[in-house]
């Protein structure tokens, strides 16, 4: 009884999960809420974009990459001291984005846009393409493919990866198809709880809980 239990609680987990993913809108940048009524809601918009494998890269089917638009209004300096003040990730890097399509297994990636703006491809060649303006806040999960296709205004991010789990501190960066090992740190990566400059609940807006509306972005 106790197995039949057990291998019926499965069949449920597969069944939700089944059905989150058949609601998930591949390719599509939504606008999401917060669904919590116990956090704060932000006062700027949450973009998310769920990416399948296309087939050469292996994208992320669980985790969206999220964008907070004209979240941070301060400078450089306090973009930086807000990233490592927690200790949670690394100390940042100033630059932009490689100019083709690659992906990381080790790490989320933590992007902040402190000056220009820029287009940038998510998900391989046929993904969609995003604009990046100063301020805005994007995390990348692993085996998101992602490249920067056009810039202006002396375009420049503070990137950043959460420190738990990142023993030697040094990011990879692939391309192409994933081996088994890379897609098996994929599936193991860490996710981290909340980002370190507002401090919202990461998963929450991953989440198919989360409220969409891809009307408002029109």
């Amino acid at each position: 009884m106790l197995l039949l239990r057990s291998f019926i609680f499965q069949l449920v987990l597969i069944s939700i999960a089944m059905t989150s993913a058949l609601q998930r809108q591949w390719g599509k940048v939504i606008k999401v809420m917060s669904s919590s009524t116990s956090s704060a809601s932000p006062s700027f918009d949450i973009l998310q974009i769920f990416m399948k494998d296309d087939g050469t890269f292996p994208n992320n089917e669980h985790y969206p990459t999220l964008i907070y638009k004209h979240a941070f209004h301060g400078s450089e300096s306090d973009g930086r001291r807000l990233i490592v003040n927690k200790n949670e990730w690394t100390e940042p890097w100033v630059w932009g984005i490689f100019s083709y399509h690659h992906y990381h297994t080790k790490a989320w990636e933590l992007l902040l846009c402190v000056c220009g703006s820029a287009s940038i491809q998510l998900g391989g060649d046929d993904g969609p393409t995003v604009k990046i303006d100063k301020g805005d806040l994007v995390l990348i999960p692993p085996g998101v493919a992602h490249k920067q296709l056009e810039e202006g205004g002396g375009f420049s991010l503070l990137g950043s990866y959460p420190t738990f789990r990142f023993d030697d501190g040094r990011i990879d960066t692939c391309r192409g198809k994933p081996t088994d090992e890379e897609r098996k740190r994929i599936q193991d990566c860490y996710v981290p709880k909340t980002d370190p400059m507002f401090n919202l609940n990461i998963a929450e807006f991953c989440s198919g809980s989360a409220q969409w509306s891809e009307s408002d972005l029109t």
